[in-house]
């Protein structure tokens, strides 16, 4: 064994602490005894007596006595220090930190379930009628048709046809027998056709023909309108050829115009009764 363990006092703080109060005891009783110091160094010696705790106090910053056989260190194993002083007054409530930010959307879930139909609501009350309207233009005359026919001669029969606003005068022959097609001319083209306005468009037709054994049989055409006009133009059927044909141009080779009949049949009376008003 090393001699300097041997010698190593085994005191620790505690033991040194007592030795070293009892030895400024001593010394202050020695001086008090000569006379040397005077009662001030007392006194002082006295409050640095007072200061230092007695061994039977212990003291707050070290173990008590049970651990006076062994050194402490001045600091405990766990860092904090032996002496613990008193808990500090509670500091300022520190400022209220900045918001964060607002975190990104999350996914849209996926769609529930569709509900059961509602129930039908009941009927609403009926509204009121609505006032009549007014009435109506009166709309354009539609296109009227007609047909007749003519036979006062063994060689020839004659037709008139009105169709789609237009007027057609035939002839067939007879002479050929009755397979002979008819020759159509169109007295649409003459001059005064009825078509439109005040004359009226034309809607029924008529044909005249009398029996003659000469060549040239003069044959009339009617039309009336709907305004209520009757127009006449004549032609001629020529027997001198085969087949017979109508010709329907005057001496000088132009179309013979329409022609407003003398007489027209008024609206509110008869033509007879009006000849005979007075007699």
């Amino acid at each position: 064994m090393n001699p300097e363990s041997r010698t190593t006092p085994l005191l620790g703080p505690p033991a040194r602490d007592r030795f070293k109060r009892a030895g400024v005891v001593a010394s202050l009783a020695l001086v008090m005894a000569s006379g040397v110091v005077g009662p001030a160094t007392a006194t002082a010696g006295s409050a640095a007596d007072r200061a230092t705790p007695g061994p039977s106090g212990g003291d707050k910053c070290r173990p008590g006595p049970h651990h006076e056989h062994r050194a402490l260190p001045d600091e405990r194993p766990d860092g904090r220090n032996w002496c613990k002083g008193p808990t500090g007054p509670r500091g300022p409530k520190g400022a209220t930190g900045a918001t964060g930010a607002v975190g990104p959307s999350g996914h849209t879930g996926a769609p529930g379930p569709q509900g059961a139909p509602g129930a039908t609501g009941a009927p609403g009350p009926l509204g009121a009628t609505g006032a009549q309207g007014q009435t109506g233009a009166t709309g354009a005359t539609g296109p009227c048709s007609g047909i007749d026919a003519a036979q006062e001669s063994p060689d020839f029969e004659v037709r008139i046809a009105l169709s789609g606003g237009r007027t057609f005068a035939g002839i067939r022959d007879q002479r050929t027998g009755e397979t002979q097609h008819f020759l159509w001319t169109n007295l649409s083209t003459h001059p005064d056709y009825p078509s439109g306005g005040a004359a009226g468009l034309p809607c029924g037709v008529s044909v005249n023909a009398h029996a003659r054994t000469t060549a040239l049989n003069r044959i009339k055409f009617d039309i009336v309108t709907t305004t209520g006009q009757v127009w006449e133009t004549s032609c001629v059927a020529l027997t001198t050829t085969h087949p017979a044909t109508l010709t329907c141009a005057d001496r000088t080779g132009h179309p013979k115009p329409w022609l407003l009949v003398a007489r027209q049949p008024p609206l509110d009376a008869a033509n007879f009764d009006a000849l005979n008003d007075g007699a």
